[in-house]
């Protein structure tokens, strides 16, 4: 950027150009959320200030910014923020970023009906997103939520404080469902629902993956085995043991893991009935299982 006046529609175009030519997608996207971010304008508001003139005290945090995208840093990360479902979340490298695709395992919840308050789990809550939109959505339930990263409990908690309050959700660290045999060693806690979004990649798969996954986001919170389904196996095998009458388990799958799910399932005699959802991109996506 040489030496000169830039306007707010000049760091745009010469950004989003600049981004095309290094491969980066959504270049002309990445640009207006970055320097967004930087001046504090939503995307309509650069667009309204488009002959606003940027100076050297935000030009120069924007080229760092410039280059950790072009060495593909996630954008979220650079912003530490991702909307989900209408909320900004607070993210950063210790958790997952979320996916749209996720939303509609929320919406599946949210849409269910239910003539009471419900006793809801999340095991592998990540940055939170899943547990505190339920309760933003539904405060008279009672959440928990799990993960075995500590890292990751201090983004959920975060998040959970700034959309619901410190008290709406009980945040538990351990493996899975480890935190619950702890506090509840006789079986005594039951659920109404058991959710999770595992991780589901192959470790097969990791050269296919965007540098910006593969490079940037947990390990931990991606690879599940040789065949991305030891993680999967553990929920469908343990579920039952907490899950209420009428319980119900459901979980983000991969797109080419539903068959291989539905038997695992239909393998286990605790489930009477299992149902795959669709995304919005027509691939079934969530599974929904339930005992009697």
């Amino acid at each position: 950027m040489p030496n000169k006046i830039w306007r707010v529609v000049d760091l745009l175009d010469w950004t989003a150009q600049y981004f095309e030519q290094h491969a980066i997608p959504n270049p002309r996207l990445d640009a207006e959320v970055l320097l967004g971010h930087l001046l504090g304008k939503s995307r309509l508001q650069l667009y309204l200030d488009f002959e606003m003139p940027v100076f050297q005290e935000h030009l120069t945090p924007f080229r760092e910014l410039i280059k950790k995208r072009i060495d593909r840093t996630p954008v979220s990360y650079l912003t530490n923020e991702k909307e989900f479902m209408s909320l900004a979340f607070y993210v950063d490298e210790r958790v997952l970023i979320p996916r749209p695709e996720t939303e509609q395992l929320v919406e599946t919840i949210l849409t269910t009906r239910t003539d009471s308050p419900q006793r809801l789990l999340e095991l592998g809550t990540g940055s939170g997103v899943i547990a505190t939109i339920l309760a933003v959505h539904q405060p008279e339930w009672d959440i928990t939520a799990t993960d075995l990263s500590e890292d990751a409990l201090a983004v959920a908690q975060k998040n959970a404080d700034t959309h619901t309050g410190a008290t709406q959700i009980k945040f538990l660290s351990g493996d899975l469902f480890e935190p619950i045999k702890a506090t509840a060693p006789n079986g005594e806690t039951q659920f109404d629902w058991i959710v999770c979004n595992p991780p589901y990649v192959k470790k097969t798969e990791w050269e296919t993956l965007s540098p910006d996954v593969r490079d940037y986001e947990p390990e931990i919170a991606l690879f599940a085995g040789d065949d991305g389904l030891a993680v999967i196996r553990r929920l469908i095998a343990e579920a039952p043991e907490y899950l209420a009458a009428s319980g119900k388990l459901i979980l983000e799958i991969s797109d080419t893991q539903a068959d291989t799910v539905r038997t695992l399932i239909s393998a286990e005699p605790a489930y009477d009935s299992c149902e795959l959802i669709k995304d919005y991109a027509e691939k079934e996506r969530i599974v929904l299982a339930s005992v009697p």
